[in-house]
């Protein structure tokens, strides 16, 4: 009995820290949404295409600062707060937090001695260089940033990374909006890097406050030996996974950035970020993590049918929607400067039914501890995602509209040929075959809504207004007809609601 209520109340912890992991998350793209939307309507599209090429470049670096560090310490400093042993707990935090700090200053090393040649020589941007170099301080500060936050995930406190979320947001958003106004156009960018800086670094010295006045002990005081070569054997094969991921998110600006001027540039960003922040609102696999790793068989089976259905149920009818609304979407939160990334949207909104699915996939490999399944489709499906751009590229290179169109394209493709890749491994290594979930009725109420935006679009000069209710009774029509054909069950509103209430 006590087992159980153990086994229990592990479960009911998993769940709790998903959920305020699903919060922070969606606060962060939300936050990061309404940053965009404020920097792309200050800055407009020239220099708006600048930051998004720095920022992709920055991304880059970042990665090379982690490599896998923040998640190989949280295993193993997690496994020595359950044994209770705080000695070991410190020698695994002074030995990753020595090799990570040292990681961190060779990469900016690299970028400050690069800059220059990729601000002039690479990209022919000189708009680029001075943010580059002040980034530096942003990259080491946002680097020891996400290693301490680890600490908190690990001693499975949830409410306080939450609150260091919303300042980070708040801070971001204000300090840069502040650079924006005060400093001349050429230096603009660099102000927003200066920001970002100055926000991660107060974000820093509240957290390393918060952890000593909580546990001083945990941080100050002697250590005891570990097994350092065990550490650096997991690590190393979580290098791959992590540079493949970083420039599988990057990969479309940094070619383009080459390719096409730098409003054309802020064309695509602006597309990107609206698709992938709907897409992350459908990202319900973290939800389901804590389950997932703890049942097998029929469960995981029905467990994972049950997930993959709520998904498509959320996420197909949001992508047709982001195709009919693309324009009036574009127009209303970007403005109409913007209004030629529609095109890319066109091409990008199918990530927003495969970026989720692919997060499923990939929890249920994370959880059956088949990682290495994940980092292969991924290497994979970067390097087909580099020759299509490179054939777009080609293709396209006297039309530049059609180029970020035809890179959009590439990128969704990149991703179904991943989320394939990831649906053949599953079916190899688990018997995994989608079938019998109930796809129909969400199709045919997508379809239904469809023709009414398409009607809507067509009849009604669009503005806030209007596009607001279309919205609205769109959604209406759609859930009206997937309720009415029973599309969702009683089941579901029950799962639902427990959901609610226990969390």
């Amino acid at each position: 009995m006590e087992q159980k209520v153990s086994n229990q109340n592990l479960s009911n912890l998993a769940i709790k820290g998903s959920i305020y992991g699903g919060i922070s998350l969606f606060i962060s793209k939300f936050g990061g949404l309404i940053f965009t939307i404020i920097i792309a309507r200050t800055l407009l599209p020239e220099l708006f295409g600048v930051y998004a090429l720095a920022l992709s470049i920055i991304t880059i670096f970042m990665v090379f600062t982690n490599l896998g560090l923040d998640d190989t310490f949280l295993r193993y400093f997690s496994k020595s707060l359950v044994k209770n042993n705080k000695d070991e707990s410190r020698g695994y935090l002074r030995y990753l937090l020595k090799l990570k700090l040292s990681i961190s200053l060779f990469s900016v090393i690299i970028l400050l001695i690069i800059s220059r040649f990729l601000a002039y020589s690479v990209y022919k941007n000189p708009l680029l260089f001075y943010p580059l170099i002040f980034s530096c301080l942003f990259i080491l500060s946002e680097s020891m940033r996400t290693f301490f936050a680890t600490i908190f995930t690990a001693k499975k406190d949830f409410k306080t990374p939450l609150l260091f979320t919303i300042s980070l947001q708040i801070l971001n958003i204000l300090l840069s909006l502040f650079a924006i106004l005060i400093l001349l156009d050429s230096f603009k960018i660099s102000g927003i890097f200066i920001a970002f800086f100055i926000s991660s670094f107060f974000t820093l010295i509240l957290m390393l406050y918060i952890l000593i006045k909580r546990d001083k002990e945990l941080v100050l005081g002697e250590k005891s030996k570990i097994n350092k070569s065990k550490i650096n054997s997991y690590w190393k094969f979580m290098i791959l996974a992590n540079i493949s991921l970083a420039f599988f998110g990057s990969i479309d600006i940094l070619m383009l950035g080459r390719f096409v001027s730098s409003d054309y540039l802020g064309y695509y960003r602006i597309a990107l970020s609206l698709v992938i922040t709907v897409a992350s609102l459908f990202s319900l696999s973290g939800l389901f993590l804590p389950i997932f790793t703890q049942i097998s068989g029929k469960r995981f089976i029905r467990g994972f049918h049950r997930t993959l259905r709520y998904i498509l149920i959320l996420s197909i009818p949001a992508t047709a929607g982001a195709i009919f609304l693309a324009k009036y979407l574009i127009k209303a939160i970007y403005g109409n400067e913007y209004i030629l990334g529609a095109t890319s949207i066109y091409f990008l909104a199918f990530l927003i039914i495969t970026t989720p699915l692919i997060g499923l996939y990939s929890i249920i490999f994370q959880s059956k501890e088949k990682p290495k399944i994940v980092s292969n489709s991924i290497l994979i499906s970067l390097l087909l995602n580099i020759l299509f751009n490179i054939f777009v590229i080609l293709l396209f290179k006297n039309n530049p509209l059609f180029m970020i169109a035809g890179v959009g394209l590439a990128t969704s493709l990149s991703r179904i040929i991943l989320l394939g890749l990831l649906v053949f491994n599953a079916r190899k290594e688990f018997n995994f075959k989608i079938r019998g979930i109930g796809l129909r009725t969400p199709i045919f109420a997508t379809i239904i809504m469809s023709v009414f935006l398409l009607f809507f679009n067509y009849a009604i000069d669009i503005n806030i207004f209007f596009g607001i209710i279309e919205v609205i009774v769109g959604a209406g029509i759609y859930f009206g007809i997937l309720i009415l054909l029973k599309g969702l069950t009683e089941e579901d509103f029950k799962l639902i609601k427990s959901l609610i209430l226990k969390n």
